[in-house]
């Protein structure tokens, strides 16, 4: 379990990406990960973007549960997963607002895109609101991908291996640059 307690008005990004062994570039990579925060100070702010890549029969999890303790904090998670062939991913989040966090605004969202037979397993998002004064919202996608799409794009003269790369570059491009900026990289 990774636990972060962000104090007043401080600000993080935390990456984390699922795949060790395609791309190197997040702090936090392996199969399964917990990832627990805490915004206690008036003014913290976290966001924390994930990339999750399956293939073959790997089982992915990620359970990411924020806390705001404090008035005018603010949480986004935006995760991304493209899984293969037998490959499961399981997304718990938790977003709790506890009384006296007035002006919280989070904001948590899961998204998936399924090839061959692989499988969306649990997928939870969920807000727990204590406080009154709150923005507070959550969404979740899963989807095959799309075989219009592809037979457009070969038509084009663009083979299926292309067609394909094209699509998961177009889903997962705005979530890779997020991990490169978090990492320093351009």
């Amino acid at each position: 379990m990774n636990q972060i307690i962000l104090q007043k008005d401080e600000k993080r990004v935390i990456p984390i990406l699922l795949n060790k062994e395609v791309l190197r570039l997040a702090p936090l990579a392996q199969d399964k990960l917990r990832l627990d925060v805490v915004l206690a100070g008036e003014g913290a702010e976290i966001e924390v973007v994930g990339l999750v890549l399956g293939y073959k029969v790997d089982e992915k999890a990620l359970e990411v549960y924020i806390t705001h303790a404090a008035p005018r904090t603010k949480s986004k998670v935006n995760v991304r997963a493209v899984l293969r062939n037998r490959s499961t991913f399981a997304f718990r989040g938790n977003v709790k607002i506890e009384k006296g966090a007035k002006g919280a605004d989070a904001y948590l969202r899961s998204d998936a895109l399924l090839f061959d037979e692989a499988k969306m397993g649990d997928d939870t998002p969920a807000l727990e609101i204590l406080e009154r004064d709150v923005k507070a919202g959550h969404a979740a996608t899963v989807g095959k991908v799309d075989e219009q799409m592809l037979f457009y794009l070969m038509s084009r003269g663009i083979s299926r291996n292309q067609a394909e790369k094209l699509l998961i570059e177009g889903f997962v491009n705005p979530i890779m640059d997020k991990i490169k900026e978090a990492n320093g990289q351009s």
